[in-house]
């Protein structure tokens, strides 16, 4: 999206990065090593904060200064230097854009909440915009006294670009990659990618397909992208099902669209999990999806249209998450129609459009700033 915003030309982009992308970092989740491509910081103009001056707001504020810029967008307010950030704008008159994922769909400890309802509305007041992901986000902020006024939907950008060359091979990619993993051609393939950690909760996926394969019209095949600690528990798990099965280990970004390609509904059962961007993905490349009522992308405007192209399920109710993936594995109209919204609905977040929003909210933050608005 970034790329895409520079591309745009009706703004100057400048980023600054507290974190480097493109180094490689040990990731505790999924237990490995893990690099995202070279070229993360190619087409936009950046720095990144050295290392010995992370969470120094001294430090970021210093290019702030030397940037001037006109607007300033924060990704979040928990690190004290994004509230540092949020505070200087305020003084130097400049508006304050804000993207978080944050949800009320997963109970918070009740001194969590208190903390919150003290703070966090004053936190708010400093920012000019929200650039809202969805009908939950946009609960969240209300529920802290924002009014939707404040709000401009920016939802979250894939890589569509990266998808596009893939998608028209869409046919010849299902086939081979089901025939690379031994899955025939006519099982209904159930999909899920993820850190194989707790609050994933892919061992309700696995518990549910027990019950699907046995009373299913059709074959069913589940596969898992993902590693973590949860491995060997899921792996013992899923040898009674045998070829049903197929955890599939860490699956690296660039081979991610091949594997939805080749699945015909995605699950996503964690019982805590903001806006995956995996739901977004799974609705580019056109699949139904079932969610758990912990996961933050359903409403009747955001990714996951309950009864449209998405279910929703109670977090950890294995029998009714095995009733829904049987009425969609046993309806292939159903599941056709479901997929056509939901590749509607996934265009929303191409970069080139996600892109366009995020600049129509700086401008439009700009002009309201210079016309003497305030935020609340």
């Amino acid at each position: 999206m970034y790329r895409e915003i520079a591309a745009d030309g009706r703004v100057d982009l400048q980023l600054i990065f507290t974190h480097s992308g493109p180094a490689p970092r040990f990731d505790a989740g999924f237990g490995q090593i893990v690099q995202w491509q070279d070229d993360i910081l190619s087409g936009y103009r950046s720095v990144v904060i050295p290392e010995s001056h992370r969470g120094d707001a001294t430090a970021v504020l210093r290019e702030l200064r030397r940037i001037a810029p006109d607007v300033v967008y924060v990704h979040g307010y928990e690190p004290p230097a994004y509230r540092a950030i949020m505070t200087w704008a305020n003084r130097s008159g400049i508006p304050v854009l804000m993207t978080t994922d944050s949800e009320l769909r997963h109970l918070r400890p009740w001194p969590v909440r208190v903390a919150k309802r003290m703070v966090l509305p004053r936190v708010l007041r400093r920012v000019s915009l929200f650039l809202t992901v969805g009908d939950e986000n946009e609960r969240y902020f209300e529920h802290y006294g924002v009014s939707r006024a404040r709000f401009h939907r920016v939802p979250f950008s894939i890589d569509s670009s990266f998808y596009d060359q893939i998608l028209p091979r869409r046919e010849e990619i299902r086939r081979e990659l089901r025939q690379r993993l031994g899955i025939p051609n006519e099982a209904v393939v159930v999909f899920n990618v993820g850190k194989l950690i707790s609050r994933k909760r892919q061992e309700d996926l696995i518990r549910a397909l027990d019950s699907v394969v046995r009373d299913a019209k059709r074959p069913a095949v589940l596969m898992i992208a993902g590693s973590g600690e949860k491995m060997e528990r899921l792996s013992e798990l899923a040898k009674p099902l045998g070829s049903a099965v197929h955890l599939l280990g860490f699956v690296d970004i660039s081979m991610l669209p091949q594997h939805y390609m080749a699945a015909d509904i995605y699950v996503h059962p964690s019982d805590h999990d903001p806006h995956p961007l995996a739901v977004s993905e799974a609705l580019y490349c056109g699949l139904p999806v079932v969610v758990s009522n912990r996961t933050g992308s359903v409403g009747p405007t955001d990714d996951v249209q309950v009864g449209k192209n998405g279910w929703e399920y109670p977090v950890g109710d294995i029998r009714k998450l095995s009733e829904l993936l049987t009425l969609l594995i046993d309806d292939p109209e159903l599941r056709r129609r479901a997929g056509l919204l939901s590749r509607q609905i996934g265009l929303e977040h191409s970069a080139d459009r996600c892109a366009q929003r995020f600049v129509d909210a700086a401008l439009r933050a700009l002009k309201d700033r210079r016309g003497g608005d305030q935020p609340e």
